[in-house]
């Protein structure tokens, strides 16, 4: 890993300790994790990465946190047409967060993420940013009958 992300990457778990929220750097992966947990005993894991620098320079992180696992290929047998209608209706009512796809070798999954500015990122922001991907991940995992995240 290259010695910026490393830099970004312990800003944003300052910033976790400073809400009082405890992650852990994952070199490997090259992502900030952490688990939150909710009153009726579920969790959801939310991971963020730094995904771009900006043409002027500002680096840009994504809070994102699983929600479903799909088979590979969307609309091909993997996420339905149905499903898939639903996740951009939901993206029209989400605050803060909206669902994607994000795809590896095995496997695509659906995702609740959002997108911050490292520079600017304060405490209140972070924990906005932790909260929303989290419990729209988490909302939707348990309509899918699903703890797995």
């Amino acid at each position: 890993m290259d010695q910026g992300k490393m830099r970004n990457l312990e800003k944003i778990a300052e910033i976790a300790a400073l809400c009082g929220i405890r992650g852990e750097i994952d070199e490997e992966n090259e992502c900030f994790s952490a688990a939150c947990r909710f009153g009726d005993g579920r969790t959801q894991r939310v991971f963020i990465r730094q995904m771009i620098t900006t043409p002027n320079g500002d680096d840009v992180a994504t809070f994102f946190s699983p929600a479903r696992i799909v088979k590979k290929g969307v609309l091909r047998g993997g996420l339905s047409k149905e499903d898939a209608l639903d996740l951009l209706a939901r993206n029209e009512n989400a605050l803060f967060a909206r669902f994607g796809i994000w795809s590896n070798r095995q496997s695509d999954m659906v995702v609740a993420s959002v997108d911050a500015i490292l520079d600017t990122l304060d405490t209140k922001e972070f924990e906005a940013h932790i909260m929303s991907v989290a419990v729209l991940a988490d909302q939707y995992e348990e309509e899918h009958g699903d703890d797995r995240f």
